[in-house]
């Protein structure tokens, strides 16, 4: 991505923001990607270079925690209000009134959090992998429901956050930042169900200096700038955006959302070998909340499809924004 492309902006919060800004050509609408743990701006690299030439505007920050934006360890600072507001602080900061909101992993839940507090800036609503994330009900914590969640489908699909939520965590990961990185982009989909839904099995793989083979999207040169990035910030940042899940702090933000309903065009685009966020998930959240028309396609990939159908996700993203 252009780094001259790069802009900075001071929220309301106090925050300073990087964003990557490129205008839309006359007519064309403003697309707005938020990336999700652990990447940054730099994950929606290929949609840039696909939709720029096509006149498109393109949006595309480094969330609170990551790259050149701040990095605050207060997990309360992460609330979803927090983000939204952020978001539409940068949308003002452009002089842009709508945007058609994408969003991948816990970018989802941005862009979720935007259409809750911010509707009228979302002209549309994309999910990649993770689907629209409804207001969390008052006093709960999604992480305990992990129980709940493993009866149901057969394994303890949350089981990495009980590691990631940690206090530990962020030195752990920094100090086997390799082994954390084989991890988190594994080779094959089957490694998230071996070690990140099994009890301890991700700090087992990551203090253990456990590794893999890259998988195919990623050169080695790909993992060394993403390895430099995560060192330079620190992961404190990053693991928030999950330590704040755990929180009363979360619910009680949650609470200021009147109803989670919405009826903007929502596109799901599902991954079938993603073993954590599966497609199910998004699809249950979809038919009880998204109340306009609803467009849901598949992607045969794991969870960072995003990065290895990159050709396939284009064309449908494409599609769907010109069909609006």
């Amino acid at each position: 991505m252009d780094q001259s492309r790069y802009k900075t902006v001071k929220t309301r919060r106090g925050f300073t923001y990087s964003y990557y800004f490129s205008p839309p050509a006359t007519g064309k609408p403003v697309l707005f990607f938020a990336h999700g743990f652990p990447a940054n701006s730099s994950l929606w690299r290929k949609q840039v270079a696909f939709f720029e030439p096509l006149g498109h505007g393109l949006l595309v920050p480094d969330l609170l925690g990551y790259g050149g934006t701040d990095k605050p360890t207060d997990p309360k600072l992460y609330v979803g209000s927090g983000h939204a507001n952020d978001i539409a602080d940068i949308l003002d900061a452009e002089g842009l009134e709508q945007v058609i909101a994408i969003g991948h992993d816990w970018g989802s839940r941005a862009v979720s959090r935007l259409i809750s507090h911010h509707p009228q800036r979302v002209s549309a609503c994309a999910f990649l992998a993770v689907g629209y994330g409804p207001p969390v009900l008052p006093n709960m914590d999604p992480i305990t429901r992990s129980p709940e969640i493993a009866q149901a489908i057969g394994y303890d699909v949350l089981a990495y956050m009980r590691f990631f939520i940690q206090p530990d965590a962020a030195a752990v990961i920094e100090e086997h930042i390799d082994s954390f990185i084989s991890l988190m982009f594994p080779e094959s989909p089957q490694l998230w169900k071996d070690y990140f839904c099994v009890e301890g099995g991700a700090r087992a793989w990551i203090e253990g200096d456990k590794t893999a083979g890259l998988p195919s999207y990623m050169t080695l040169e790909d993992k060394e700038i993403l390895k430099k990035s995560l060192l330079t910030g620190g992961l404190s940042g990053p693991l928030c955006w999950y330590k704040v899940f755990s929180l009363k702090a979360n619910s009680d933000d949650d609470a200021s959302i009147s109803a989670g309903e919405f009826t903007q065009p929502l596109l799901f685009i599902a991954f079938t070998k993603d073993n954590v966020a599966l497609p199910v998930f998004g699809d249950s959240a979809h038919k009880k909340y998204a109340k306009g028309p609803v467009t849901r396609k598949e992607i045969n990939g794991d969870h960072w499809a995003v990065e290895s159908h990159t050709s396939e996700i284009n064309d449908i993203l494409l599609q769907w924004v010109e069909g609006l």
